[in-house]
């Protein structure tokens, strides 16, 4: 998976990078490690010689200068292309440099509109050129939908579009089919209400804690950064609660697998089944998979081991079509 940060000049983009990188980001990009409560319970049972979490990265998308040339726009389209979420930020904080207040919620209509701008003219253009090169009914209705909800101020991901109609957009980048994530950056925890954007979020989760505070967090030890993010009053380190809602998002759960060699979480989407799921791991066991071993990480919890669940008859056996469940111990059988 991968996240666009964005948001106008001054918001703390770079900031939020440089929390989510926990050290290993490289200026404006940076891996983020979804935490994992129950990865850590497990690594602790196990005592793997590795120990893996879900993973996504993050690109900050720097927005341009008013006075932007039209290549200096187009490469900042550019640079939005790819991300599957865009992590939103907000300022809610005092900036003296920027020369005005804080207004999370005039910053956010403002990106809103270019957003839609930007979608309005790419349908326009494409419905232009469909004039010279007819495109297939499929690809009429669904940009006839587009200009539609967008002349009525409506974002594509509002749209209920049919799984057809989303493959066929996909290939023109639209900005507004791509959720979003609104994180606020606040100058201390709890200074921000959140119900104030609940009108103008439009369905997308909202998150607001301070990003120097959650930096101080993130240089920390895994051990302390739980306790000290406490003490802050915030809800969490910003990797953690910012991947998990990002994840939550994009309807993204985590199986996880277990071993002496490696205890590890693997991101899929909510409604694969047990052979997608193993496709994750490898190609190879997807293409021989036989069947799956599957115990829930409460079940593992309560029982203890893989041995205990299976003599409790909570490790189960499941074929091909199961669908994978949030947590879900699995022991893919593969023959190739």
């Amino acid at each position: 998976m991968e996240a666009r940060i964005i948001g106008l000049k001054g918001c703390g983009k770079s900031t939020l990078v440089a929390a989510l990188a926990e050290g290993r980001g490289e200026g404006h990009v940076a891996a983020v490690h979804v935490g994992d409560a129950r990865v850590r319970a497990l690594s602790e049972i196990f005592k793997p010689k590795k120990t893996t979490f879900a993973e996504f990265k993050v690109r900050e998308v720097a927005w341009p200068e008013a006075t932007a040339r039209k290549g200096e726009m187009e490469r900042y389209l550019d640079a939005l292309a790819g991300g599957q979420v865009y992590l939103h930020v907000l300022r809610a904080f005092e900036n003296p440099l920027l020369g005005k207040s804080p207004d999370p919620v005039a910053d956010l209509e403002e990106l809103d509109r270019e957003f839609l701008l930007f979608d309005m003219i790419r349908v326009e253009r494409a419905l232009e050129r469909a004039k010279k090169a007819p495109l297939p009914d499929l690809g009429k209705r669904a940009l006839g939908r587009c200009q539609e909800a967008l002349e009525t101020e409506v974002p594509l991901r509002e749209v209920d579009f049919t799984e057809e109609e989303l493959t066929f957009l996909r290939g023109y980048q639209f900005l507004t089919l791509i959720p979003q994530l609104l994180v606020v950056n606040t100058a201390a925890a709890d200074s921000f209400a959140v119900s104030t954007l609940t009108a103008f979020a439009r369905g997308r989760q909202v998150l607001a804690f301070p990003f120097l505070e959650a930096l101080e967090v993130a240089r920390l030890s895994p051990e302390e950064q739980a306790e000290y993010a406490a003490a802050l009053g915030l809800p969490g380190p910003a990797a953690e609660v910012v991947a998990q809602a990002a994840f939550a998002q994009l309807g993204y759960i985590s199986f996880l697998t277990v071993g002496g060699d490696e205890v590890r979480a693997w991101p899929v989407r909510k409604g694969e089944t047990a052979r997608e799921a193993a496709g994750a791991v490898h190609s190879d066991i997807q293409r021989g998979f036989i069947r799956a071993e599957v115990v829930s990480f409460a079940d593992f919890m309560k029982y203890g081991s893989l041995k205990a669940c299976r003599d409790a008859g909570v490790l189960r056996i499941e074929g091909k079509d199961y669908i994978v469940a949030d947590g879900d111990i699995i022991n893919f059988r593969f023959n190739v």
